[in-house]
């Protein structure tokens, strides 16, 4: 009962503008972006324009970390207006605690997977309970129309809120790495289709694909 009540509030058309909302207000607090725009100002960037696709590897991957942080939270909130017993969780056993059951909440850019990590990974090869986001990134939008409201970095957005969900974990954790893949088989689709509060999965056509691909609206 607890996946269906959180499943229908994250299906709500008001939730889910209220999270992108959020999501594309809040990012503009992150430092790497504050940066770019503080040497905007200062005239010290040669070119005008700097789409979302032009930042480095290491620049993305504070932004999406910084979102990563904004999501746990407004998920959290989000559920606790609808009358659901909601508390944060703040051991490493999950990220909200949803009438008296722990679940793991992550963010994703990928177009099929969210990143494990190693000390998640006896966890994560478990079946477990998971809200899955992929943010649905407008890679053309340019950063400082981003910083001043007028485009939306996230406009449109995919939620899947699955049950005892079991992950193919692509990857291994070495000493200098410690991210992992966390995928779903392509055989799961009947079951996991029915999970989907908003957007849809996409079977690839490909023979060899072994994985649902997620698919923001």
């Amino acid at each position: 009962m607890t996946a269906t009540q959180i499943r229908s509030t994250l299906a709500n058309w008001y939730v889910v503008d209220t999270i992108k909302e959020v999501l594309n207000s809040e990012i503009c607090y992150c430092p790497i972006l504050r940066n770019l725009q503080r040497e905007y100002d200062a005239n010290v960037i040669n070119n005008n324009a700097t789409r979302f696709s032009d930042l480095g590897t290491e620049d993305r991957n504070e932004v999406f970390v910084y979102l990563g942080r904004i999501l746990e939270s407004v998920i959290t909130c989000e559920l606790a207006k609808f009358g659901l017993n909601v508390s944060k969780d703040r051991t490493s056993s999950g990220d909200v605690t949803v009438n008296g059951n722990i679940w793991e909440i992550k963010g994703t850019s990928g177009k099929n997977s969210w990143t494990g990590s190693t000390h998640a990974s006896k966890k994560e090869s478990k079946p477990m309970d998971f809200i899955g986001i992929k943010y649905g990134i407008d890679e053309d939008a340019d950063v400082f129309k981003v910083l001043s409201g007028d485009v939306k970095l996230i406009p449109n957005i995919f939620i899947g809120v699955f049950e005892q969900l079991e992950f193919i974990r692509r990857g291994k954790e070495t000493s200098n790495n410690s991210r992992t893949s966390l995928l779903i088989s392509k055989e799961d689709y009947d079951i996991v289709k029915e999970q989907i509060a908003w957007g849809s999965f996409k079977k690839s056509p490909r023979k060899n694909s072994k994985y649902l691909e997620l698919i923001a609206a």
